[in-house]
């Protein structure tokens, strides 16, 4: 079967220096004064079998599971080191997809193609960050593409999308001794994001044009009361914590819907293949697709979605809870402390349960702020 030769790019992978599921890489031409940008996404579809043992089980887990000091993988942790992710200097299969665009930064073309690439650049965030800030002449690239998809970001926001940018603490375990390790909304997290969206959004609109029956990712319309209370507030962190809470529930569904938090028509997860069942679902019948291959029929991707919202629901819940344990555990080593906290909101006045938001650790939860029901949000 035939693979495009995308070797001879410059191809980056940003991610945690931890992580082994690396899912995506990014690379850059210039063609005619024209920027083109690769989004490639690994592609295990190459290599698995709709309803085999492994795609069952993966489809079982529905998607990896991060606890605080455990990762249950959803495919086998060997094929994943060895076979999927796009590691440094090996060829990899993916999907890749080509976006050409104008001098304006809108989209003039696309290429979509069964791809082999050889990753150059092994990057974490950090090292992403300084390429990005300092744009050496040699090694300007990430710098342009960050432009590019900040353009790209702009363009969303103006069609309804919402942009919350927000540090946020993360409880990480080592020898059972829990910390608190503050995430920031840098430029490199803000490109992978924005890449991410894109390929999701361009493949969304490639599956509904070729009647690819796919599980498309929904978000209802948002909460005009909680928009109010924004308009209100001066508060950064109340701001976005009402933000959030204004943003309707997100699910799969099998018809093309809004995703109204992205400011999207339509919009498909695409890009965790590795992670996420729903995308791994959604690259067999893009494989299937671009081989002129049988595709799994709608019948069977509808039987599918409620296994895919259920499931990914309990993970979700599942890793909140193992946060929420190691967070209490943190407290008990620290517990005769001073804290600088925003009163996000009550939840029962009368039995003085609220949400508080830490300062310096960054995270929110809930708590019993004895004899203080008078106090308002902010």
């Amino acid at each position: 079967e035939f693979l495009e030769d995308l070797t001879h790019l410059k191809t980056y992978t940003i991610d945690d220096s931890e992580s082994i599921e690396i899912d995506d890489a990014i690379s850059l031409e210039k063609i005619s004064g024209n920027y083109k940008l690769w989004i490639h996404i690994a592609s295990p579809s190459s290599y698995l079998e709709y309803d085999s043992a492994i795609d069952l089980k993966a489809r079982k887990l529905n998607s990896t599971i991060y606890l605080s000091n455990n990762t249950i993988y959803m495919l086998p942790e060997r094929l994943v080191r060895e076979v999927f992710s796009l590691i440094n200097n090996k060829k990899r299969q993916s999907i890749s997809l080509g976006i050409t665009f104008n001098k304006d930064f809108s989209i003039a073309s696309t290429d979509i193609v069964r791809s082999l690439i050889k990753v150059n650049y092994r990057l974490n965030y950090n090292e992403a960050d300084e390429l990005i800030d300092y744009a050496p002449k040699e090694e300007e690239d990430l710098s342009v593409i960050s432009n590019i998809l900040q353009t790209r970001k702009c363009i969303r926001k103006k069609l309804g999308a919402l942009d919350i940018q927000e540090s946020y603490g993360k409880v990480v375990v080592k020898d059972n001794i829990p910390s608190i390790k503050t995430i920031e909304p840098t430029l490199s997290r803000q490109l992978i994001s924005e890449a991410m969206i894109l390929y999701g959004d361009i493949i969304s609109d490639y599956t509904y044009k070729n009647e690819i029956a796919v599980p498309y990712r929904v978000q209802d319309r948002k909460n005009n009361k909680n928009r109010d209370k924004i308009k209100n507030s001066e508060n950064n962190v109340l701001n976005n914590f009402f933000l959030k809470k204004s943003m309707g529930k997100t699910f799969y569904s099998l018809c093309v819907m809004k995703h109204s938090g992205l400011g999207l028509n339509s919009y498909v997860h695409v890009t965790s293949p590795i992670r996420r069942y729903s995308d791994l679902l959604v690259h067999y019948q893009l494989n299937r697709f671009l081989t002129n291959r049988d595709l799994l029929s709608k019948n069977i991707i509808e039987q599918l979605i409620p296994d895919l919202n259920n499931l990914g629901r309990q993970n979700i819940m599942r890793c909140r809870e193992d946060q929420k344990y190691w967070l209490y555990k943190w407290f008990e080593l620290n517990t005769f402390v001073d804290y600088q906290v925003i009163l996000l909101n009550w939840i029962n006045r009368y039995r003085d349960i609220c949400i508080l938001y830490f300062v310096k650790y960054r995270f929110s939860i809930i708590c019993n702020l004895k004899g203080k029901n008078n106090f308002s949000p902010g």
